[in-house]
């Protein structure tokens, strides 16, 4: 309950130019003159506040007991200040209760009951008359409207609610904007996500709607708060396999790398040799080989995106060389070429502008050499699987 009053503190600074109760004359007042209910919400929903409008029960008691004089005595003044002391305590007992609070509709009755200090109603010279309940019908609640936030005219398209993901699974984002004009009620629901970053193709991404202040005062309600999305269209960081074709688009990257390495100096690591090359002491060269199989790294520091997989691939060098440096008719040195950053583009192709090719300083003549040397320190980082290049 709220008492609303404003009138006491205008009686105190005015109380030499007045006296009350100076006739000895009661005043008469009925309790339900001041009480109103405020009704507030959706229909069906609705709310009650009951209000006590004491500033307008103390202008009638004024009006019925007031007796202005111009020049009152300083007893009569003191008189009046008591009397107002009184009526102040008299209202601090004024209680007004609700039958019925909240779940309201259009039409329903609530009745008010008063309750409040006989006794101090005399001390104020106070004549209660009439009844201490009232009953209001419920009026002015808003009637509700259906939104449904997801739509499918409005909700995911790029002119309405527009859902996009960018980055790279499995560090990808989603954004969530609206693009509808000022007057549509659809501009103003409110968007979030369970999860807004580290998205992967495929998860499963909860939309929930709310409804602005504002709306809900109107009566606006949603037909739906929930939907759930799947995540696509990005680009990937190859974590698991290889599909058919992807290698052949990395290779000539390999290619190219060790034909530099090649035609410049290079170096071979046997045991606990190591010999210096150039390609002037090629006495042949029958070609590079790859695979069969390879390695797909993924690397367990997350916040390390740069260099976040790596497609590790052996190669054979088959060439003769002088002081008979050689494995089996053909092989003459081995090695591992770490392709950096394999990503799968949205159309599935290899992202060719990521990638880039190292090389380890030596090549080796023995896989098992090849494998200690340069891949010891990557597994310590990284989780390796084998894959097969097709």
């Amino acid at each position: 309950m709220k008492i609303r009053k404003y009138l006491i503190a205008g009686l105190a600074a005015g109380a030499a130019m007045m006296a009350l109760s100076g006739c000895g004359s009661k005043a008469e007042i009925e309790m339900t003159d001041y009480v109103s209910v405020d009704f507030s919400g959706l229909d069906g929903e609705g709310k009650a506040e009951v209000h006590f409008d004491a500033s307008a029960m103390e202008m009638d008691i004024y009006e019925q007991l007031s007796d202005e004089k111009k020049d009152p005595t300083a007893e009569e003044i003191e008189e009046t200040l008591e009397d107002i002391g009184k009526l102040v305590e008299f209202e601090n007992t004024i209680t007004c209760e609700l039958d019925k609070t909240e779940g309201l509709e259009i039409g329903d009755e609530v009745t008010v009951t008063i309750s409040y200090d006989k006794d101090g109603a005399k001390d104020c010279d106070l004549k209660i008359k009439g009844e201490t309940e009232k009953t209001f019908e419920v009026e002015g609640l808003k009637e509700r409207v259906e939104l449904d936030p997801f739509d499918s005219k409005v909700f995911n398209t790029d002119e309405g609610i527009e859902l996009s993901f960018s980055g790279r699974d499995p560090f990808g984002r989603i954004s969530v904007e609206n693009h509808l004009p000022s007057g549509d009620p659809l501009s103003k629901v409110k968007y979030s996500v369970d999860k807004e970053e580290n998205i992967k193709n495929g998860d499963a991404i909860t939309v929930t709607a709310s409804l602005t202040d504002d709306l809900e005062k109107e009566g606006y309600v949603l037909k739906e708060d929930t939907a759930v999305i799947t995540a696509g269209n990005m680009d990937r960081y190859i974590s698991n396999e290889l599909k058919p074709g992807m290698w052949q688009q990395i290779q000539p990257y390999c290619d190219q790398e060790l034909t530099d390495e090649l035609d410049g100096v290079f170096f071979i690591m046997d045991g606990q040799d190591s010999y210096r090359f150039t390609q002037h002491d090629v006495l042949s060269f029958e070609g590079i080989t790859y695979g069969p199989e390879a390695y797909l790294a993924t690397s367990r520091m997350k916040e390390n995106r740069e260099e976040y997989n790596l497609l590790i691939v052996p190669y054979y060098i088959h060439a003769t060389l002088p002081g008979g440096i050689r494995l089996g008719d053909n092989e003459t040195a081995m090695g591992y070429a770490i392709v950096k950053n394999v990503i799968e583009t949205k159309t599935g192709e290899i992202d060719t502008n990521t990638i880039s090719v190292t090389l380890p300083d030596y090549s080796y003549t023995s896989l098992e050499q090849a494998d200690s040397e340069c891949l010891s320190e990557i597994r310590v980082n990284y989780d390796l699987v084998t894959v097969t290049l097709q």
